[in-house]
Order: structure tokens, then C-alpha cells, then sequence
């Protein structure tokens, strides 16, 4: 019985990509110590589900399927660079989406069903976000902090959430190879 590392995303077009991988071109030439996330990983996470059952890959994909066929696909915009947990102790850098009621509503409809296939419902609150790079020298927190502070983001870019993708994540040296396991459209 195979235990695999999976997790449910919405994935970045290529146009997308290549705007936030300018941003991060924009941020390296101000900031070292930063392991950044390559363009092809970049995704939205809905939902992470950790260590999984790799016979229940099936189950799984079913009931994301039954999820997806209530929604129909919505535009998600880009909007701000940010930290967690905070641009003054920045450990994670982010690009962050604007608030979008169809992209809340749809993930708790995933985090609902995948209940039901008894994964925990997520005790945080949803904080969509674009991954773009992780601190690893904590020596460069406050000068980060500032250009983090003095860092602006057209909120023009935007994509089109039509799908959403089950991936499996393997974790190597080099950083994290993902494989799709499932795509579902969104259809209503």
C-alpha cells in the first residue's frame, strides 16, 4: 500500500507564469538567501491533503469531480506581493489574489466534500496566494521586508480558473517535481 503526497490546485496559464517569474526576476536583483519556486511549479493550492492512500486516488477524483460540476469556471486577479507571516519576519514570499467570492466559495465546496472522504476540514483561513519564493537566509529579513514594502504589483493580471488539477508532489533536493493525477473542468 503506497502512501503518496498530494494535493488539489488551480495551475497558473503560461502568460501568467512568465509575469510573476518577471517579478521574481525583479526581486532576485534585489535580495538574496530566497529559494524561489520555478514557473512550471507555480500553482494556486485549494486544498493540501498531506500523506494519501494511493488506492484512494480514484475516490478522491471522484468527489472533486462531483465538486467541480457545480461551478463554472470565474477569473481569479493578481493583487500585491506579500509574507507570511508577516513582511517584518517574511518566511514565505507571495503574490496575492484579490478577493473573489466564487474562488471562496468553490474551495470551501472542495474542502466540504473532501470531508466527507474524511480529510480535516481546514482549521485556517483560506489565504489564496501564489507561492513565489521561501526565506532561507534569515539575515536578509529586513532588508526584504523593505523592498517587499516598496515592491508594487499591477493588479491588471488575472486568469481564468477552469480547472482544477489533483497533484501528486514528490519531494527531491533540487525542489518538489508534481504529477498530475487528475484534471477536472469546471462545467455548471
Amino acid at each position: 500500500m503506497e502512501t503518496i503526497r498530494t494535493f488539489i490546485a488551480l495551475e497558473i496559464p503560461e502568460n501568467l507564469r512568465k509575469v510573476i517569474s518577471g517579478i521574481q526576476q525583479r526581486l532576485i536583483r534585489n535580495t538574496g538567501g530566497i529559494r524561489w519556486v520555478k514557473p512550471e511549479n507555480m500553482h494556486l493550492t485549494l486544498k493540501f491533503l498531506g500523506s494519501t492512500k494511493s488506492e484512494r486516488v480514484k475516490e478522491i477524483s471522484t468527489g472533486l469531480e462531483n465538486a467541480a460540476k457545480e461551478y463554472c469556471p470565474f477569473v481569479i486577479n493578481i493583487s500585491g506581493i506579500g509574507a507570511f507571516p508577516n513582511p517584518g519576519n517574511p518566511k514565505v514570499i507571495w503574490a496575492g489574489i484579490a478577493e473573489n467570492k466564487q474562488l471562496w466559495s468553490f474551495q470551501k465546496r472542495l474542502d466540504n466534500a473532501l470531508s466527507e472522504l474524511e480529510f480535516p476540514v481546514e482549521k485556517r483561513a483560506f489565504s489564496p496566494h501564489l507561492t513565489l519564493g521561501r526565506v532561507k537566509d534569515t539575515r536578509i529579513k529586513k532588508e526584504l521586508g523593505l523592498v517587499l514594502r516598496d515592491f508594487s504589483l499591477d493588479d491588471r493580471d488575472s486568469f481564468e480558473a477552469s480547472r482544477i488539477v489533483f497533484f501528486r508532489s514528490d519531494l527531491h533536493p533540487t525542489g518538489p517535481v508534481y504529477t498530475v493525477l487528475k484534471e477536472i473542468k469546471l462545467s455548471n
